[in-house]
Parts: C-alpha cells; sequence; structure tokens
C-alpha cells in the first residue's frame, strides 16, 4: 500500500459532519458518539488492539498533532497511570521496549514516527520490529498511536496495520477517517469519519510526558544520546533527498554532454556550452572531468 486512498473523491475540507470536541477534563475521555470512540470500546470489548496514525495537512509542522496525539492516548490508556513518559518516546526502540514492560490496556505513542520507521527504510531492523510491535498488540491489548508529518512517510506495511487514520487540518481541527485495507486491490480506502475539534491548551495530566518528548526531539536533533541514534529531521531528510536528486541530475547532464563531445568531431566546446546554457569554461571542466 503506497498512499491511503480516500473511498470516495473528495478533499478532507470539503466534509464538514458534525464536530466532535474532546472535552476539557482532568481523565481524557472520547466525545459522545465519537466514532474513534465506539471502535475503541468495541475492541476493549474483543480484547483487541487499535492502531491510530495521526498525521498533518501539507506537511505542515506545528499543528498541535503531538498534543491531539496525547489526548488521544490518554483517552485510550485504560490503566491507572494513564499516559506516562515511560509509554511515549521518539525511538521505534523504545516503544518497542514500552510495549513489553508496560501492562496491558496501556496506550503507546511514537512521536514524529517517519524519523524511527521510515518508508525510505523499508528493510531495516528498526522496521521490522515496529511490524512486530503493531501485529503483537493484537495479542497485548495496546493501543498504539503513531504521529508523522505525511502518513506517507511510514513504512507501508505498517500503514497497512493502521485502523484509524486522524488528519490535523489546523491547531485544533482534525479530519478522522476509518482506514480499511483492500487485498484484492493492495491499497486502503477509507470512510470519512466527520471533524474533531479539541482545546488549544495541552492538559495538565499529560503536560510532563510532552515536555519529556519536547526534550528528547532536541537531544536528537543534536545527535546527543540514543535519541540523535540514527534520527534525522523530517525537513532535513527531504532536503538531504532534494539534494541528492539534484546531484543525479546533473552527473546524468555531464554523462551526456561527454558523449556527445567525443562521438561528434564537428563539435566544439562553445557549441556545447550554447546548447546547454552554460559558460565555456564550465563546459571544459565536465569533459576534463571525464
Amino acid at each position: 500500500m503506497d498512499n491511503m486512498s480516500r473511498s470516495r473523491d473528495t478533499h478532507p475540507a470539503d466534509v464538514l459532519d458534525d464536530d466532535l470536541l474532546l472535552p476539557e477534563q482532568k481523565r481524557a475521555t472520547f466525545p459522545d458518539g465519537c466514532p474513534l470512540g465506539k471502535l475503541y470500546r468495541k475492541r476493549v470489548a474483543q480484547g483487541r488492539d487499535l492502531t491510530v496514525i495521526v498525521s498533518d495537512w501539507n506537511l505542515e509542522r506545528g499543528s498541535g498533532k503531538t498534543t491531539l496525539a496525547l489526548r488521544l492516548a490518554q483517552a485510550a490508556d485504560r490503566t491507572d497511570a494513564g499516559i506516562t513518559p515511560d509509554k511515549a518516546t521518539i525511538s521505534a526502540e523504545a516503544l518497542s521496549d514500552a510495549y513489553t514492560s508496560e501492562p496491558e490496556g496501556s496506550a503507546l505513542l511514537l512521536d514524529e514516527a517517519e524519523a524511527g520507521i521510515s518508508n525510505r527504510r523499508a528493510m531495516s531492523g528498526v522496521n521490522e520490529a515496529m511490524r512486530q510491535v503493531v501485529g503483537m498488540g493484537r495479542v497485548e491489548q495496546k493501543y498504539l498511536f503513531l504521529t508523522t508529518p505525511g502518513v506517507h512517510q511510514i513504512d507501508a506495511d505498517i500503514r497497512a496495520m493502521a485502523d484509524v487514520w486522524v488528519l490535523v487540518r489546523e491547531v485544533g481541527r482534525a479530519q478522522m477517517y476509518r482506514v480499511r485495507f483492500n487485498p484484492f486491490e493492495g491499497r486502503a480506502l477509507t470512510d470519512n469519519w466527520g471533524v474533531l475539534r479539541w482545546p488549544d491548551a495541552r492538559p495538565a495530566e499529560t503536560e510532563e510526558t510532552y515536555q519529556v518528548l519536547t526534550r528528547q526531539k532536541r537531544r536528537a536533533l543534536r545527535g546527543e544520546g540514543e535519541e540523535g541514534a540514527g534520527y534525522v529531521d523530517a525537513d532535513e531528510a527531504a532536503e538531504s533527498a532534494e539534494r541528492a536528486a539534484e546531484e543525479a541530475e546533473r552527473q546524468k547532464r555531464n554523462q551526456l554532454l561527454r558523449k556527445i563531445y567525443t562521438e561528434n568531431d564537428d563539435m566544439t566546446q562553445q557549441k556545447l556550452a550554447d546548447s546547454v546554457g552554460l559558460s565555456r569554461s564550465r563546459v571544459a571542466d565536465i569533459l576534463s572531468d571525464g
């Protein structure tokens, strides 16, 4: 599954069902009538897991997806402690450890999941461990929440096991989708579940966990500690990929220029330079490098 395809050709902004508001209270709960809450309660009754991906619209940052994910995780966690710092991390390895150590009925959060379970590292050991975590949650009754700027940045096998996709449109407002994998088409279809809203302020009971996640991200971006091992900010990764693509195009162009020059006896460096919009000296450098 390369992308999550909507079941109808409707832009998320065009479907605004009755808004559902996450309440501002000491212990978060799912709003009355919330389809996500209904699915969660059904899974609890069945002794099954739940996997939710929270992503940004247009890969935007600062939309409040971490705050929303913490609220949802707090609502889903059935333990007395709730969503503690031990259950939330930016490290896929730490999440795997939490999965085995935290009690049944715990909600777990992997923030900035694209850094830990990137689609670009589909064959990595980290991704394989995460596939096992998501799959084994069905036995352990764990509720997993993953945040990422773009849902496509998460490994395809892990996306295929997601139950719900929450697309954050702006701070305090998101669109919910039920994800259903179609094995015949090899892709996921989504049913629009309407709009979910939440207060701007972070709840006091999740503030400590939020601050721990913030410190982990800062350490990771500085390359410090376990968080820094292998962590690449999504913006930095995108820039690196763009630079690599540009360099590949330059190499391809230079190889073609050398081929044209060597195979055409009447071709001069000046003619070649004029044809591609480069200076003669630059063309000379390219030809000499070959």
